[in-house]
């Protein structure tokens, strides 16, 4: 791989797993109903989950997800069905009293990633355009996605998880706490959708 295809990978990591997404959005979320305390062992679960996905697609699932039918439908269903079930999660942890509903965690977490289609999206894009015609091989090509995509996570997920933690420390909990909670659910569930639907 030349310096400018993993200068563009780098970048396109950075992009995409910085930017909004139903990761993201939970995060920042869970930051803001329960510290970063909270989020850091579902953040380290989603990094975990994602492994197989990763691989996969390093590995060739990417292709059949690319071609569509019974396989990306099934996925669609079951990807709507985890982030209404979290959001619903989010909602219930800013709306009812504190040690009502239980924490997010790091079993769900294992879940987010691999039915979350911006996942899915910036892996096969990232394979398809930066590593699979790259000169090297398989295995390291995988190595190379896992790698990028692992560190982008783990950074960006944390850093979407303190700026919850700091939204709930320059307002604290009440009205306006509960308003944005609940504007993040709605949000990571269009952003699931939108990703759904191109």
């Amino acid at each position: 791989m030349d310096y400018a295809t993993f200068l563009a990978f780098a970048v396109f990591v950075i992009v995409m797993t910085g930017t909004p997404g139903p990761g993201n959005l939970t995060f920042l979320a869970i930051g803001a109903s329960a510290g970063y305390r909270t989020a850091f062992p579902v953040i380290v679960a989603s990094q975990i989950g994602s492994l197989p996905l990763k691989l996969s697609v390093a590995y060739g699932l990417g292709h059949v997800m690319a071609g569509g039918g019974t396989v990306v439908t099934v996925f669609k269903v079951l990807s709507m069905a985890y982030m209404t079930y979290l959001a619903w999660r989010i909602v219930c942890l800013s709306v009812k009293p504190k040690g009502e509903v239980a924490l997010p965690s790091f079993w769900e977490g294992l879940l987010i990633h691999p039915l979350s289609p911006k996942t899915w999206a910036m892996n096969l894009v990232a394979f398809s355009t930066f590593l699979a015609g790259n000169g090297l091989g398989i295995h390291e090509n995988a190595m190379i996605l896992v790698a990028g995509f692992t560190l982008g996570g783990m950074v960006f997920h944390s850093l979407w998880a303190l700026v919850g933690v700091s939204i709930l420390a320059l307002i604290g909990e009440g009205p306006l706490m509960r308003a944005i909670t609940v504007t993040m659910a709605i949000a990571m569930l269009a952003a699931t959708v939108w990703a759904l639907l191109i």
